[in-house]
């Protein structure tokens, strides 16, 4: 999994788009473009093999991920199971691990209560959430998967982004 960029300005956008003409060359038609609320939280992909979660992995340095598969499990709105009479062979589900900002003042405040270390955002206590020796930890926080894509699924018929 490979890393975005960010533009914060017109004029970022803008080369962004001069970057991918250079690239294409001539289109015969204009761009379209699909956007999504920005999830600040850690990329992760989850493996389904037959049906069954069997990995579940972090970026990591872009070639070598974490292996999360312990903690990913736990976290309700991801099936251990997909819910399908014939599943595919493979199928590689890509997303977002986050954490929505009233569960991380919940935890926040917690921890302030039992006298224990906070958050500096709710990135980084999702992205610890998800780093967790103990699965009950991860179990207890109030994180969420929002997916995104998926690869390794020819005959499935989801269809993303349907413009």
């Amino acid at each position: 999994m490979l890393s975005l960029d960010n533009a914060f300005s017109d004029e970022e956008f803008f080369a962004f788009i001069r970057r991918i003409e250079d690239r294409l060359g001539v289109l015969p038609d204009p761009f379209t473009f699909c956007c999504e609320p920005k999830l600040d939280g850690l990329a992760v992909s989850i493996l389904y093999v037959n049906g069954k979660l069997t990995q579940a992995a972090t970026r990591g340095d872009g070639v070598t991920g974490e292996d999360i598969t312990a903690n990913i499990r736990t976290i309700r709105n991801i099936p251990l199971q997909l819910r399908t009479a014939t599943p595919p062979a493979r199928l590689e589900v890509r997303g977002e691990v986050f954490m929505p900002h009233d569960g991380f003042e919940r935890l926040n405040n917690h921890a302030l209560e039992h006298g224990e270390k906070t958050f500096a955002n709710p990135r980084n206590a999702a992205a610890g959430s998800l780093r967790q020796l103990d699965p009950q930890v991860t179990y207890h926080r109030p994180v969420n998967v929002e997916c995104l894509r998926h690869r390794h699924c020819r005959r499935c018929g989801i269809t993303e982004h349907p413009l």
